[in-house]
């Protein structure tokens, strides 16, 4: 790889290539404790120790993060700058059918989604945490409460769904890695602390307790692609 900067505008150039859709993108060397894996047949998909990814604490040397030489304007450039950052993030991760990259996390699935918003290319980094669940009072109440506490994303109702979600969206045009680590590692842990409690308190079913079909249709609603009518109605990922 060149030490030579890109031109202004676009990422540094790189040999990485995007895998098939649903194909395990390991890191260097040998799977790292981050490289989740597809159910196959009657296995589970491989935990995330989120702690040790984060760390880049793998066998072998992990991979280096990318640099960040000018500004992200086109999402696929940017989606690929994600990839590289997520593997040296997390030591490899899953691409699922949509070509989201997701991960799990002591049972807490996360996608991390690229895509156009009309302030520029965004990143969005969400957990669907439970299904089956009604909105009650009392759930609203919760979800509203641990908002006002959390430095990181937010929890959202899916009616159609019955679904409660833990989302947050980063601007991608200036993207790096301390940044996407810190809403990847909140959103894990949150989801991962949080979703067995609404189960207990509301009823319901964790989002890991769902067939693996209704995991594998889960993708994040279009963003708005209209002009914001006020200031902070940008849509989301």
């Amino acid at each position: 790889m060149s030490d030579q900067p890109a031109p202004h505008g676009e990422p540094a150039p790189s040999d990485d290539r995007e895998p098939p859709v649903g194909a395990e993108v390991p890191g260097e060397g040998e799977q790292g404790p981050g490289g989740g894996r597809e159910p196959d047949g009657d296995h589970a998909p491989t935990d995330v120790e989120l702690p040790a990814a984060l760390a880049a604490i793998s066998p072998g040397r992990p991979p280096r993060p990318p640099r960040r030489t000018g500004v992200f304007i086109d999402p696929d450039d940017l989606r690929d700058h994600v990839g590289q950052l997520l593997r040296a993030i997390l030591g490899g991760y899953e691409v699922d059918a949509f070509g989201n990259f997701t991960f799990v996390h002591e049972g807490a699935r996360v996608f991390v989604t690229v895509g156009p918003s009309p302030i520029g290319p965004q990143v969005g980094v969400f957990s669907v945490t439970n299904l089956d669940v009604e909105l009650t009072p009392p759930l609203a109440d919760f979800l509203l409460t641990t908002n006002h506490t959390l430095g990181f994303g937010s929890f959202s109702y899916d009616h159609d769904n019955a679904s409660v979600w833990l989302r947050h969206t980063l601007l991608g045009t200036t993207l790096d890695g301390p940044e996407l680590q810190s809403a990847v590692a909140a959103v894990a842990t949150t989801a991962a602390h949080v979703d067995d409690a609404i189960k207990q308190r509301f009823g319901g079913r964790t989002f890991a307790e769902a067939p693996d079909d209704v995991q594998r249709r889960t993708q994040p609603p279009e963003p708005n692609q209209q002009p914001p009518g006020t200031p902070n109605a940008s849509g989301y990922l």
